[in-house]
Formats: C-alpha cells, structure tokens, sequence
C-alpha cells in the first residue's frame, strides 16, 4: 500500500469527519504511536485512518493494530463483518487483530497481551459500568507516555488519560481500620 501523502494526511486533520477523529490523527504524528488499540470500530474508516498515519509517521517498525467491536453481533443498522474488515486491515500490511466482543470482554482477553500499548481509542457507545470495569486492566496495558482517549457520546470530543490518570482512579483505597500504625 503506497503511503498517505502530505495532502491527504492535512485533508484528514482538517475535514475529516467526524470532527472528533482529527484528533486522533495529530497525536499518532506527534507522539509517533505504532501500538493501537481501538474499542468500537464504527465503519471501519477511522482504524484505516489511523494505521496509515502511524506507518508513515511512525520510526519504521511495523504498526500493531488491536480492534474490539461486535462486528456481525451489532444492534445497529451498519454491520461490520469480521472477515471483510480482517481482508481490509491485512491489505494495509499492519499486524492487525480483531477481538470480537463487548468492551469488558474485549479488554480482559487483551490485557496480558498488549502490554506497551501506545494509544488506546474507547468509542462511544459503552455504559459507564462497562468502562469502570475495564478501567483495571488498562494500566497492565500501558507505558509512561500512553494515551487512553475516551468518548462519552458519539461525535464528541474525546477525554484524554495517561497511565497516571488511569492508576489513581483504578488505586485501591487502604480502609482506616487496615492501616499499620
């Protein structure tokens, strides 16, 4: 696959739609992510998007790319067959995988396995009960410069976590009573 030029990657990160993906697209340049995981796969675009920006930003080593979605098992009108987008991610030439699942699936079958990971993209459309869950396995998963973008509801902007952010709100309090004097 020929490598995205200069004009396709400021047409990504200027008009790309929607406007929240943008983002994601400047941090894999910036930080020159190689190691992606994605909870929700939408269409399938943005995962393309950002496996080629990561191989032509990136320090030459072969990008991996982690993608966790419910492929046929969707509710929604848009189904996204795993065979198709499993053909369409090798044809980039990324390590790809495809995890079939829920976000509290997804994350316990990968946690072990991903360690290091770069960026890691959370989707809309998981209940905060599933997030809080998965937020234990996160930090297994992550290095000091590691970025978790979450997004609450489709469309909007994401919030961004790094390992540290994600340690304190997975840190388990000590109760008064255990404390050694």
């Amino acid at each position: 696959m020929k490598p995205i030029s200069f004009l396709t990657y400021f047409n990504w990160t200027r008009f790309a739609q929607p406007a929240c993906e943008r983002t994601i697209y400047q941090l894999i340049k910036k930080h020159k992510f190689r190691s992606l995981v994605e909870f929700g796969m939408g269409d399938g675009v943005c995962c393309e998007r950002m496996i080629r920006v990561a191989q032509k930003h990136g320090n030459g080593s072969k990008v991996r790319y982690t993608g966790v979605d419910l492929f046929e098992s969707r509710d929604a009108e848009v189904k996204l067959p795993l065979i198709k987008m499993h053909r369409r991610l090798n044809e980039l030439g990324a390590k790809a995988q495809l995890v079939p699942g829920t976000f509290e699936d997804g994350i316990q079958r990968i946690a072990n396995s991903h360690l290091r990971t770069d960026l890691v993209v959370v989707n809309a459309g998981f209940t905060d009960e599933a997030l809080e869950a998965g937020w234990f396995y996160l930090p297994r998963m992550l290095h000091p410069a590691s970025l978790v973008l979450v997004q609450k509801e489709a469309g909007e902007a994401y919030d961004a976590f790094t390992r540290l952010d994600i340690e304190k709100r997975t840190a388990f309090e000590v109760p008064a009573t255990a404390a050694v004097a």
